[in-house]
């Protein structure tokens, strides 16, 4: 039965009513932010189960306990830890939140106010003239401020980015006989099969009789309920005797340094996992759902702006915390056999309240230090070593010092020649042209036999009509060129960069301008062969330090080095300067943005990509034979001829690349 969508416009709109909504709504009511206020909830299903357990550490001095203290269920002071009797807390205890308390707290405050209630899907969120608006069943509905929390989309992980899933399920027994520590948790048990991944228990006594006996993984791979149902039949026999399960719980968070869907909508402001609260290593969120809810309502106390506090993924991923559970994520993707002896390591040689402040992210880094130390070395050297080949900086060095090396192989030497052709060839071949061979997956995200001919023509189309322009007048094509170069290479460098607009065409100007006239000699022999063109004038080598202090100012290290090793390029042969850029540079950092936007995998962009690579290929060959300039080239390299081509079959991948940057 479809729900009545109300008319009108709203105050607040809270789209998904999960914890971190429940605990906004709570501290805008303890504000007395929701007085007189027009509030709008909406959500998929009715929140009236006990669908998830919320557990969080905190001791008297934060605040978070004393304003949860209400629903907070269960308390423990005491924990038993891997291969460990029962430890005390102090000054923490570890509180337990059953999600049904949450969720009858929220029920009141709709009923005492009268908030209106829907359960639909939400088709879109967006904004146009009037402001930003929620779209149900077609019908636009508006609010002033829309809180966003539904379930994100994560990309695909990047080098140096890990997406895996903590997977759970928990089953609430009632044993005949009390248990033998009722009033200490068990934390992470190990002593369980791991099956190839990373697995423990939980087990919270609520009674000497009751508890939730809970087991998780760490991994890529979900817990499926029928292997979880193996796992807890085994550990609950085996440490329990007879039992009679009363309730379930299954569930997955993701652990992921990955970024999510942005939609950039004044107006909007995200929570939960949206807003980057979960830490990718732990999975938990709890506390950071809280603090998030607090600064918020603080904020529109104060009359501020709430959507300032939604979390860009390079800031949400910045700093030495997000380097450790960079470093522990990629462990449990491709080493998962060492997360039991890392977690157990740590617990056998770090006092727990150490452990709760490590992960609360409240440690110096003397202190972080000396729990590193005392864990296995050798997955952290390893997952270290791919974070570095991975890193943004891996790219610049390995291109600076590939700069260096053709240096020390002579200007325009045999060797030298051999070398750089054929890295470049490889490069053209590998990722220059397939990167713009994608174009026709970048509007649908797949191909479309039924408009490939259509695709085909058009692109032709636009390929054909830039070669007239160089036909008709080379000037004209040359500037035109030029023109949508510096905005396509500034665009890509700008995106990675995060330059506004007028700063990356600046900068795609600034590339273009430097390469062609520090080879001022090299530069106007080609042009003359594209149709007796010429530079009015060299660019000095120092030109672009401008960009290099502004680098440094931005404290953008990768950016510099970039700029550092296009300096050192302008003492290479003008073809081997610009092939380093535009395919060590550009075509990588392309390809990097075409994969996110299409979210699936290099090896499937590849494969996507080889009917219009080939393609690409025999057009040159054809367009070698007719292009009528070719005839009085005496080149042995027929440099001229290319360029007009890359300008012809360059124009429509632009235009195409449009639908990945509006989307940025």
């Amino acid at each position: 039965m479809n729900p009545i969508i109300p008319s009108g416009s709203y105050d607040y709109i809270f789209c998904g009513i999960g914890a971190s909504a429940s605990l906004l709504l709570l501290e805008m009511h303890r504000a007395g932010l929701l007085q007189n206020a027009q509030v709008l909830l909406i959500d998929r299903v009715k929140k009236d189960t006990r669908d998830k357990t919320f557990c969080f550490w905190s001791d008297d001095q934060e605040p978070i306990g004393h304003a949860l203290k209400p629903i907070i269920s269960h308390s423990w002071e005491t924990v038993i830890l891997p291969n460990k009797d029962e430890t005390p807390l102090f000054p923490y205890t570890y509180n337990h939140i059953s999600s049904i308390d949450l969720y009858k707290q929220i029920d009141q405050l709709r009923e005492s106010f009268q908030w209106t209630h829907i359960l639909a899907e939400i088709e879109v969120i967006s904004e146009d003239a009037d402001g930003p608006f929620v779209q149900v069943q077609e019908q636009k509905i508006r609010g002033t401020t829309i809180f966003d929390s539904r379930t994100p989309n994560h990309a695909l992980s990047q080098g140096g980015q890990t997406h895996i899933h903590q997977s759970f399920v928990g089953w609430m027994i009632e044993t005949q006989i009390a248990m033998d520590s009722p009033l200490a948790f068990r934390f992470m048990d190990f002593n369980i099969e791991q099956l190839g991944h990373t697995q423990f228990v939980y087990v919270l006594p609520f009674s000497p009789t009751t508890a939730l006996v809970e087991v998780t993984r760490f991994g890529s791979e979900i817990l499926q309920l029928p292997e979880a149902e193996e796992l807890l039949k085994k550990y609950t026999s085996q440490h329990f005797n007879s039992y009679t399960t009363l309730a379930i719980e299954q569930g997955c968070i993701p652990m992921s340094n990955t970024p999510m869907e942005s939609l950039n909508v004044s107006g909007v402001v995200y929570l939960g996992a949206r807003n980057y609260n979960i830490k990718p290593s732990t999975g938990y969120a709890f506390k950071n759902m809280y603090y998030h809810a607090r600064e918020l309502t603080k904020t529109m106390v104060n009359g501020g702006n709430v959507c300032e506090h939604n979390v860009k993924h390079s800031d949400a991923f910045r700093g030495r915390f997000a380097f450790y559970d960079a470093l522990l994520l990629d462990i449990l993707k491709r080493q998962p056999a060492e997360g039991k002896r890392i977690f157990l390591s740590l617990f056998e040689s770090t006092g727990i309240q150490k452990v709760m402040r490590f992960l609360d992210e409240k440690t110096n880094f003397q202190e972080d230090a000396s729990i590193f130390i005392q864990l296995p070395w050798k997955p952290f050297l390893s997952s270290l070593a791919r974070k570095l080949f991975h890193s943004e900086l891996s790219r610049p060095i390995i291109l600076t010092l590939l700069t260096l090396l053709l240096l020390v192989l002579g200007y325009n030497t045999d060797t030298q020649r051999i070398v750089s052709y054929s890295l470049l060839a490889l490069g053209l071949i590998t990722v220059g042209i397939p990167h713009g061979a994608v174009d026709h997956l970048l509007s649908t995200g797949r191909w479309n036999l039924k408009k490939a001919s259509g695709f085909i023509f058009k692109y032709l189309a636009l390929m054909l009509s830039m070669a007239l322009v160089w036909l008709y007048n080379s000037s004209l094509g040359l500037g035109v060129f030029l023109l949508y170069s510096s905005w396509h290479f500034g665009q890509a460098d700008g995106a990675l960069w995060h330059f506004k607009k007028p700063a990356s065409f600046f900068w795609g100007a600034s590339v273009l301008v430097y390469v062609l006239g520090t080879h001022f000699q090299e530069t106007n022999a080609i042009l003359r062969s594209m149709g007796d063109l010429r530079l009015p004038a060299a660019c000095p080598v120092w030109a672009l330090l401008p960009w290099l202090g502004w680098a440094i100012w931005r404290k953008q290290s990768s950016f510099a080095i970039t700029v550092i090793w296009l300096l050192l390029g302008s003492q290479l042969p003008l073809v081997i300067a610009f092939g380093l850029y535009f395919i060590g540079q550009h075509s990588f950092t392309g390809w990097q943005h075409i994969q996110r936007h299409l979210n699936i995998s290099h090896q499937s962009i590849w494969v996507h990509s080889l009917p219009f690579n080939m393609g690409a290929w025999l057009l040159f060959a054809l367009f070698y034979f007719l292009w009528p300039a070719q005839a009085s080239l005496n080149e042995p390299l027929p440099w001229g001829v290319f360029f007009i081509f890359i300008a012809c079959l360059s124009f429509p991948h632009v235009l195409a690349m449009q639908t990945v940057y509006r989307a940025k």
